[in-house]
């Protein structure tokens, strides 16, 4: 940990790796006990090159002469810790840094704590224009005494007007009690929304005015409150039969949460999509929050049409009911009934084709008799020409 420190001016994490200009900026030596060790509070000695030329790797070393002296004495546990916290802490303002061009980003805790097994790890405060965010990762089950004490150091540090966000890890299952999942069609689009059962310091913190969300991998899942119930029936309708699971709905609560919300959907948002509006605001989950409770509008006035249908009845559904007269009313005439299209406009009949009788079968006719010829003589006589025979 040679290349971090925690500044006692400030409460400032020092990180001689991303702070290139550290070795010009920052005053070499101890500098009046102004460097302390993350992990065992003791004062580090800041050693930077002598010229800018020189090859020397600036680096924090503790205070001592005697061999062995400038290693940390704190347990290598809580030094692995120390570590972890920081690295998280950092990777994420490394990419708040590409999120936030122009903004000036670091990471600050209360100086008291060098030294110390923190609870929470050092928070990420950002500062633009007269903007001041402050973004806590907490790292282990985060008590109610505990987020009280951060919350009073934040509001006298940074001021009432500080936005106080703090971010879950969505894959500790401390952090992130799962509650199912949600279909939602916002904008007539069908998605699914993950749910979450949120702790009782998770809502402690929404209610103190924080705002509470979880990340993973580059995305923020912003939170929004469900809250089941049945639709009461109005006059003139019917939920029963078939139309009692109509009844049972949910409606959502937001930007933040409601405290009676037995769940809270997650809406998805690019942490880089933050930095897009000003005071670090998810206004593209809000609005997509917005249209969700449009949706609920319209989602319920269908179900209540529905439900009115269903009290008229399967036959009365299908046209509406006579009109009743009063005494004394005159009765009004009769709409005339709609005389169909093609009685205006007759078509010719066909003409009818009778059946033709069948053929009477007649007898078989009779056969003809064969007549045989008579057998005659020969006789050459008969051969012979005419003139021969004179």
């Amino acid at each position: 940990m040679s290349e971090l420190a925690l500044d006692t001016g400030d409460g400032r994490i020092i990180d001689l790796r991303r702070e290139p200009d550290a070795a010009i900026r920052l005053p070499r030596g101890k500098s009046g006990g102004r460097y302390r060790c993350c992990a065992c509070g003791k004062t580090l000695i800041f050693s930077g090159p002598a010229t800018p030329q020189s090859g020397f790797t600036p680096r924090f070393r503790h205070d001592g002469t005697e061999p062995g002296t400038d290693r940390c004495s704190a347990p290598a546990t809580h030094q692995a810790d120390v570590q972890a916290d920081l690295t998280v802490s950092l990777d994420l303002r490394d990419q708040l840094v590409h999120a936030l061009p122009g903004a000036a980003i670091a990471l600050q805790t209360d100086p008291r704590l060098a030294g110390r097994r923190w609870e929470l790890p050092p928070a990420i405060v950002i500062r633009r224009d007269d903007q001041v965010v402050v973004l806590e990762l907490p790292r282990r089950l985060l008590t109610k005494t505990t987020a009280d004490a951060r919350r009073q150091f934040v509001r006298t540090v940074y001021g009432e007007h500080a936005t106080h966000w703090w971010f879950f890890d969505r894959d500790d299952a401390q952090q992130y009690v799962t509650a199912g999942t949600v279909k939602v069609r916002p904008h007539g689009k069908p998605d699914t929304h993950h749910k979450v059962r949120p702790t009782a310091v998770q809502r402690q913190l929404v209610r103190a005015g924080g705002t509470v969300c979880w990340i993973t991998s580059g995305t923020v899942l912003i939170p929004y409150g469900g809250h089941p119930g049945t639709y009461p029936a109005h006059e003139g309708e019917d939920w029963s039969g078939t139309m009692a699971s109509w009844a049972k709905d949910w409606k959502i609560s937001h930007p933040h949460p409601a405290d009676g919300a037995a769940w809270w959907g997650l809406v998805p948002l690019p942490l880089l999509a933050l930095g897009q509006h000003s005071g670090f605001r998810p206004a593209p989950a809000f609005a997509l929050m917005t249209a969700l409770e449009k949706a609920q509008h319209g989602r319920e006035a269908h179900r209540r049409r529905l439900a009115r249908e269903h009290a008229q009845g399967p036959g009365d559904a299908q046209q509406p009911p006579a009109r009743v007269t009063s005494p004394g009313e005159a009765p009004t005439a009769q709409t005339p009934t709609p005389v169909p299209s093609r009685a205006l406009h007759p078509v010719p009949a066909r003409k009818e084709h009778r059946p033709i009788p069948p053929r009477p079968t007649l007898p078989p006719p009779a056969p003809f008799p064969r007549v045989h010829p008579q057998r005659r003589r020969f006789s050459w006589r008969r051969l012979l020409p005419l003139r021969w025979q004179a």
